[in-house]
């Protein structure tokens, strides 16, 4: 099983992006890279089921975990600085973990297996958002979403 792994093999100057796509990842380390100037974490095109160990990496600005095989979000809650947060093409069956990520402002979950978009309505700096290809049968109450430009 790949496991994600620091190799040390980060260029100089490109400190504050991480890009293990297409890596054959099927877990993520418990020694994953998030230092402080670590803002960007790439993990797409991979087999990941479940977002663990990414509570030490408070300072992430940008998540993108697109065509896994995430079944659970949950392991975004403790990301509070998130503005992007990028989870299309997974398995994911609902919304969670959002509460907290108050300056999130661009959530794609295209192509999942959501039958509802509870949570969203909390990301109040929200600009952009797709829940296209999903099985949400009715879109929920959006009123606080003032900031929506792209749906």
């Amino acid at each position: 099983m790949a496991v994600a792994q620091v190799d040390g093999a980060l260029a100089q100057g490109e400190g504050s992006v991480v890009n293990w796509s297409g890596q054959g990842l099927q877990k993520l380390g418990a020694n994953l890279p998030c230092e402080a100037d670590v803002h960007t974490l790439i993990l797409d095109k991979n087999q990941i089921i479940k977002l663990e160990n990414l509570e030490k990496c408070k300072q992430l600005i940008q998540l993108s975990v697109a065509n896994n095989r995430l079944v659970r979000m949950m392991g975004v809650a403790k990301l509070t600085q998130l503005r992007v947060l990028n989870l299309p093409h997974n398995s994911i069956g609902c919304v969670e973990g959002l509460k907290d990520l108050v300056h999130l402002e661009w959530l794609n979950l295209a192509g999942n297996n959501l039958k509802t978009m509870e949570q969203v309505n909390s990301c109040t700096a929200l600009q952009h958002l797709d829940l296209s290809d999903n099985n949400i049968p009715q879109i929920g109450d959006v009123s606080k979403l003032v900031s929506l430009k792209d749906v």
